[in-house]
Parts: structure tokens; sequence; C-alpha cells
């Protein structure tokens, strides 16, 4: 499957939210091997409890392996997911495409990156050839993926290392007004703990929240104990200048996204 066949899976043109399904991760992806079956098979276990709901949207801040499974989970029951990764995976990955959806990577393909895509991309792929066989509605409620390792290890990147941490933004999801006009009026947050959101999430959902979308925080393995979540105020919100002060340390790739090498010449 081709990188583009494999992103118009996850975003197609007639979904309300395709416009806000990000493509880095798919650039370069080429989907090649059995379709997976046996991890499939697991998919419908995960998070029981949580159902379609028309007004209600979901937002997986999980390991980005798990965010999609649980996505999938979740197309599975009628929800569209929009993924909103945006990190390069690396070089190192490049000739390790026939893997992504026959097995598990090869280990060195994991290292010199500052997060490790391997798994993430291998069930993008996987991804891909179940929601080519769903049937959901165009304007189901949506599903937005993070990975919520997204920022790295707390360590420094040396110059041999291939940086891609990111950032998610408020211009990386559709807007409070956006969601309430077509219907949705709640949020569930549902990551590895149920506490306050990352930073830079905190920054999205304390808008949607100021803007009369009720925020709900489930931890991921009581999804269907969830409990309504006030978001506290994050450092420089709405700030003019927060979006260039919070990219500052990171790399971008010359694609799109977030990925480079700190030397800028690949060592």
């Amino acid at each position: 499957m081709k990188p583009e066949e494999a992103y118009l899976a996850w975003a197609p043109p007639d979904s309300l939210w395709s416009p806000w399904a990000i493509p880095v991760p798919f650039a370069g992806l080429d989907c090649r091997g059995p379709a997976g079956a046996p991890e499939e098979a697991g998919l419908g276990g995960l998070l029981p409890g949580l159902r379609l709901e028309r007004d209600r949207a979901v937002i997986l801040d999980l390991p980005g392996d798990q965010a999609v499974r649980v996505a999938l989970a979740l197309a599975l029951r009628g929800f569209r997911p929009v993924p909103l990764f945006d990190g390069s995976p690396g070089p190192t990955l490049a000739p390790a495409f026939g893997w992504l959806v026959g097995g598990p990577a090869p280990a060195a393909a994991g290292r010199g990156v500052s997060v490790d895509m391997r798994e993430l991309l291998r069930w993008l792929c996987i991804g891909s050839l179940i929601l080519r066989g769903c049937r959901i509605a165009a304007d189901a409620p949506p599903v937005f993926l993070l990975d919520d390792r997204r920022a790295g290890e707390a360590r420094a990147i040396g110059p041999d290392a291939f940086d891609n941490r990111w950032k998610t933004f408020p211009q990386d999801f559709p807007s409070a007004r956006f969601l309430k006009e077509h219907g949705i009026g709640r949020a569930l947050l549902v990551a590895t703990r149920r506490e306050q959101p990352q930073e830079d999430l905190a920054h999205v959902l304390l808008g949607w929240q100021e803007e009369g979308i009720r925020i709900e925080a489930a931890s991921a393995g009581e999804a269907d104990a969830a409990q309504p979540m006030e978001i506290r105020r994050p450092p420089r919100f709405r700030a003019l200048w927060y979006r260039a002060l919070a990219i500052l340390r990171l790399r971008r790739s010359f694609s799109a996204g977030f990925g480079a090498w700190p030397s800028g010449s690949g060592g």
C-alpha cells in the first residue's frame, strides 16, 4: 500500500474531520506484508465501556501504538479516528518498511531517535487495512490520536541523535465553535493516568473549556468511569508568541512536522 493510500484510509475525503489528520508519519510509509490478523483479533476488548455518543469527542493521549490500537477499537464502534502525530520517524526506519505490517521492527530501527515510532508506524499500517473495511459515517464523532511520548526522554539530544520530538497546538484541532456547530459538546481525555493533561494539550483543552465544551477525563484502564475535569491554566496561555517559543528547541523537518539532526546535517 502506497503512502497516499494509507493516509486516505485514515483521512477519507468524505470525513468531516479529515482536514485535521496530519500526514507527516505517512510520508514514505510503505505498508507491506500480511494484514496482522492475530493482532486485530484483540481490538474488540479495548476500552469496552466506551460507547459511541454523538455529542462526545475523544482525545487519546497514550503511547503512540496504544493510541492507534484503541482508536481502531473505537472505529469498529463507529468513531472516526483522526491521527495528530506530527513527528518524523527518522532515517533508520527507511530500509525496514517491509516489516511494518508483518511483524516487529528490528531493534536497530529504534536507535538514535528521540521518540521511537516503530510500533506506532506498524499499527498505522495495520489500521489502514482495517479502516478500509469499516463503514464510518462522514460526521461520526472524532477520536483524536496523540503520542504521550512526543516530548521524548528527559535527556539532552546528542549530535548523532535524530530529534523527532514534537508538540501539539490549538491549531492542530478543530475550534470549539466548529465542534459545537457539529453537535459536539463534550470531550473525553483518555490518558495513562487521570490527571491534568500535558502542558501542550492543556492549551487546547482549556480553550475548548472556556468556549463551552465540557471536558471529562478517564484513565486508559477505566474509560467508562469518566469524571469532569477543570483544566488548570498552563503557562503562556493564549499568548501570541506561545507557538514560536514552544517550538524554539524542536527541530523542524524539511518536508513537514518535526524531525531533524541537531547539527542540521545528519552528523
